[in-house]
């Protein structure tokens, strides 16, 4: 809806023409808001009112009826006038072609960016459902890193859709509860909102599973009796405790757990219904955070703890600003009960999240804590963002960040900070800072070295070991590392890599040509570079050098153009091409890969070979892939070996003919023992009655060593023949 289809009176807002409130919002808004803020408040929904006039719900009510609810809830929570007017408009910019430089002009900018962030923001065009809930979440979760209300709005939104997704086809009440649980009920648990992520995931869990869920909530209606005298008895005997030594207990209650939580672990513990209800739950509310930890001395003298159940989210609070004491004990006739302390504010906090900060005129440290926690965690999707090649990486990234617990970590000057519980050192690193993840080469865990891939425990020191120099980011690093942020920042490191790659590759390739007519790309300097780039359709030779070495473009043809630059003619028969040349497995900066066809080592006759997948690939000169090729295709370029600087090893193969006897296995592998060579693999076979193979890979620096290894076999009486194998014909 544009400005010239809403009605003229609403466009200017005069007051005679604004709606009266629903008695619903209008009580609620008294309790806690004045009147300039109601009066905000009354023109909003005036606005939204007019702008879904004549549009139903499913259920045939009016549509206006969802946005009233889902602003009846943030009144609830106590939010600002920006936040309730946002509510009752958050659909018009889906639903009613209302532009967001109209809600601007009237609401101010705040209104119309979390309007603008929770609607969906435009009809997106993908192939797919899960590319548009991907494009969907991506727009959503950068628009709530700016205004992190955007989340509390959406939250309330999802919430009444789920209250009334019985009018929805079934088909979709799936497709939006299994979205609720997946995305929806971990972000209300992220931002602290515990009451409504249990609603949530309930109300989920009824729509996919509705026999299980009227099952669980009979076999829990029927425990509940002998429960209620369990749970009342050590509920009276926690006050009475707590009271003789001067505590007094604001509250001293039992917990309900919900019945997805019962759900959840009685099919990821695998444990019985019976056993999971049985572990009974309190909550001690107290006045301060000395009472806390009073209260848990008293309860601990009195009732047996369970060795390894204390937990202090109090000192080290959850990343969504959740604080308390929690405690496992064994209570009168041995049950067992699990206890969490908090103050009242803790407890309003857990329960309303960081929208404890954003209830109006709500100023204490508490939730203040919360909404830093929450921003934070908020800000890291921006940069989330920037690293992902597309919006399903992104959502895939996001939604493993949400489903997560949390281990809490030191660095050695003493900083805390919480990662997901599988974390690893690097994750740690990247969770530090980018560029340090970008630049470990290894670690220290409680001040003793660890491999990377070690799974990092609550209350350990890490310290990230760096290299000053560029450190190349490992593909298997993907495989153990479980933050968002780590595999966002490796992902990044690997494209950039292989973009490299391809550009040392394809610079690789392009002189080797040019070097049959003793030519280089130096040769090509100014208007002569910018005309050839010019013919072959490129931009930059940056650009064509990545295109070359991706596979993208062939390096003859390319080369063709380049001769007809400068006027020559390519003649590979009167040219020598030059060898390249092998230095620490690198050549002119470009890491090589051996080939396993024929395991060449240094010193060996060799052929570098420019693969566009693997990049360049070493082969021993008499291997068959290679040998037709050499002097036909300007990808086959001869290589010298250099001396290395530093002790790198290859594997050599070798095949051993020896007399079939009892114990020949031992006494061969014994060779390799005495002259300290690793053996990787063995291959036995048995050629006839009399004589055995072993076909063996093993490691070696050089040819000499190799050439000794050999010697030393050869001179065993058990040996008919040792011979190297190198995939000749």
């Amino acid at each position: 809806m544009s400005e010239t289809v809403l009605p003229n009176h609403l466009i200017h807002f005069s007051e005679t023409s604004l709606l009266k409130l629903p008695s619903s919002l209008y009580k609620t808004c008294k309790t806690y808001l004045n009147q300039e803020d109601i009066k905000k408040i009354q023109k909003a929904y005036s606005f939204a009112f007019y702008a879904h006039a004549g549009q139903k719900r499913k259920d045939g009510s009016d549509y206006i009826t969802h946005p009233v609810a889902v602003t009846e809830i943030l009144l609830e929570l106590k939010m600002d006038p920006d936040s309730v007017c946002s509510a009752l408009m958050h659909d018009v910019l889906e639903d009613c072609n209302v532009q967001k430089n109209n809600l601007a002009k009237i609401f101010g900018d705040d209104v119309a960016h979390i309007v603008d962030g929770v609607s969906k923001l435009g009809k997106i065009e993908t192939k797919n459902i899960a590319d548009n809930n991907a494009n969907n979440l991506q727009k959503m979760a950068l628009a709530m890193a700016n205004d992190v209300r955007v989340v509390l709005v959406k939250l309330c939104d999802r919430l009444h859709n789920m209250r009334t997704i019985e009018y929805v086809p079934r088909k979709k009440q799936i497709q939006k509860a299994k979205e609720t649980l997946e995305l929806y009920g971990p972000l209300a648990l992220r931002v602290g909102m515990q009451d409504i992520r249990a609603e949530l995931e309930d109300l989920s869990f009824r729509c996919i599973h509705p026999m299980r869920a009227k099952m669980l909530e009979n076999a829990v209606k029927s425990s509940s009796g002998g429960r209620k005298k369990i749970v009342e008895k050590i509920r009276k005997e926690l006050k009475k405790r707590l009271k003789s030594n001067n505590v007094e207990a604001v509250a001293v209650k039992g917990r309900e757990k919900n019945l997805y939580s019962i759900y959840s672990k009685i099919k990821s513990k695998h444990k019985p219904f019976s056993e999971i209800l049985d572990v009974y739950g309190f909550r001690i509310l107290v006045d301060s955070v000395d009472d806390c930890y009073r209260s848990l001395g008293i309860i601990h003298n009195y009732f047996s703890p369970i060795e390894n159940k204390f937990k202090d989210y109090i000192a080290i609070p959850k990343t969504n600003g959740y604080q308390a004491l929690h405690t496992s004990l064994l209570a009168l006739d041995a049950f067992p009960i699990e206890v969490q302390i908090q103050t009242r504010n803790m407890w309003a906090t857990a329960n309303m999240g960081i929208a404890a900060h954003w209830g109006y005129k709500t100023n204490d440290d508490e939730s203040k804590g919360t909404e830093l926690r929450a921003n934070k965690w908020l800000s890291g999707l921006v940069e989330l963002q920037k690293k992902s090649s597309n919006p399903s990486e992104f959502a895939d990234s996001l939604k493993k960040d949400l489903d997560s617990e949390e281990v809490y970590l030191f660095s050695p000057k003493g900083h805390i900070y919480a990662l997901k519980t599988g974390a690893t050192p690097i994750d740690f690193a990247y969770e530090v800072h980018t560029g340090l993840g970008n630049s470990i080469i290894g670690c220290k865990v409680n001040r003793r070295e660890a491999p990377l891939n070690v799974e990092l425990e609550s209350g350990q020191t890490v310290e990230i070991i760096t290299s000053s120099s560029s450190v190349e980011a490992d593909p298997a690093w993907l495989n153990f590392i479980v933050t968002s942020k780590a595999r966002s920042g490796i992902r990044s490191r690997l494209r950039n890599q292989k973009v490299s790659s391809a550009r040392k590759a394809g610079k690789f390739m392009l002189e080797s040509e040019l070097q049959r007519s003793g030519k280089s790309l130096e040769d090509y300097r100014g208007g002569i570079l910018k005309r050839v780039l010019d013919s072959i359709g490129v931009t930059s030779l940056n650009k064509l050098l990545i295109e070359l070495g991706s596979g993208k473009r062939t390096g003859n043809i390319v080369a063709e153009r380049f001769y007809s630059g400068l006027k020559i003619r390519k003649d590979s028969d009167n040219k020598k091409i030059k060898p390249v040349f092998i230095s620490d497995n690198h050549i002119e900066g470009v890491s090589v890969v051996f080939a396993k066809c024929c395991h060449p080592i240094h010193e060996d006759p060799a052929i570098a070979h420019s693969d566009t997948e693997r990049g360049i690939v070493i082969h021993h000169k008499r291997c068959k892939q290679v040998a037709p090729f050499i002097s036909k295709d300007p990808r086959y370029i001869p290589a010298k070996w250099t001396k290395n600087t530093k002790t790198h090893l290859y594997t050599a193969k070798i095949n051993i003919v020896t007399v079939d006897e009892i114990g020949v296995l031992a006494e061969i592998v014994s060779v390799f023992t005495k002259a300290g060579i690793n053996i990787e693999q063995i291959h036995t076979k048995n050629i006839d009655s009399t004589f055995a193979a072993f076909e063996m890979e093993v490691d070696v620096e050089n040819q000499e060593e190799l050439k000794y290894i050999m010697q030393k076999l050869r001179a065993k009486k058990i040996t008919s023949s040792c011979t190297r194998l190198i995939n000749e014909k």
